[in-house]
């Protein structure tokens, strides 16, 4: 069996590497050029172009083709593809991907992450670990599941810049947040696989501090336990913040990678991405 997902996952290449992984690439479209994400542009040039640009830049799904000819070529090698893909609200590729497998048939097996960023390649990485194991088809979406379902996602913005150019937030709104030093966290629920607003709170370090004491309030034991973080071109916020994940939670291992285009175009220039 394959594991495919799609560029939204945020996986370091060499995990990519190591397990064979295939990539859809979504693409994004800055003023008027159309990048295929990891491809055409990568996560350090999005910014570059992001700081200069006015406009907001549009992501879209991977084509139906490109999904077809993925699995096809998947398909070989391989007898079966369980393709784990972005949550189903915040994009189409998981609807245009089962598109895809009803027109295939019973090899191809889908997995609807609802989540983004590491929140998707984190379930990548256990869905390759349970199949490592030699676990059947439904063991491994029983396990994923349950998986999924224990994640939960906190996202500091550092700005509401992205939020007003997508119509989400007012500039009344923003003009608030900016003088009062305020700096919003999002959370994904697992019930829906939508964004909504945690909290408000003033301050980068009061901000961050929220995210590791929600991490400690989870009550569980992270020795074992994988905690996912991503940035939006700031890596020494995110060096920071790991560092007191290391002194005070002691995780398994902590996955660090750049914020990929399709969540750090809403997220902005300095959000941190944290799954746990």
């Amino acid at each position: 069996m394959r594991i495919i997902t799609d560029s939204s996952c945020d996986l370091p290449q060499h995990i990519l590497d190591e397990y064979n992984i295939g990539v859809a690439p979504l693409h994004i479209m800055i003023d008027e050029e159309n990048y295929v994400d990891g491809i055409e542009i990568s996560h350090e040039e999005y910014y570059q172009k992001c700081a200069v640009t006015k406009n907001l830049p549009k992501t879209s799904q991977p084509s139906p083709g490109d999904i077809f000819n993925l699995i096809q070529e998947s398909l070989k090698e391989y007898k079966h593809v369980l393709s784990v893909n972005l949550s189903s609200v915040l994009s189409g590729t998981y609807q245009t991907v089962t598109m895809v497998k009803n027109s295939i048939g019973e090899a191809v097996t889908t997995f609807d992450t609802r989540n983004g960023s590491l929140g998707v390649g984190m379930q990548v990485l256990k869905a390759c670990e349970l199949m490592k194991k030699g676990l059947s088809i439904p063991e491994i979406i029983k396990e994923l599941t349950e998986y999924r379902d224990s994640l939960d996602v906190l996202v500091y913005l550092e700005t509401l810049e992205n939020a007003v150019k997508g119509g989400r937030v007012s500039k009344v709104q923003y003009f608030a947040a900016s003088m009062l030093n305020v700096k919003p966290l999002v959370f994904i629920d697992k019930e829906d696989g939508y964004v909504k607003v945690k909290e408000k709170i003033r301050g980068e370090k009061k901000a961050l501090r929220y995210i590791i004491n929600a991490i400690k309030e989870k009550n569980i034991d992270f020795s074992n336990r994988v905690i996912g973080v991503t940035h939006a071109d700031c890596l020494d916020r995110a060096n920071e913040f790991i560092r007191v994940l290391k002194e005070e939670i002691q995780p398994k291992e902590i996955l660090l990678h750049s914020m990929g285009p399709v969540i750090g175009t809403y997220a902005g220039a300095g959000a941190v991405y944290v799954c746990f």
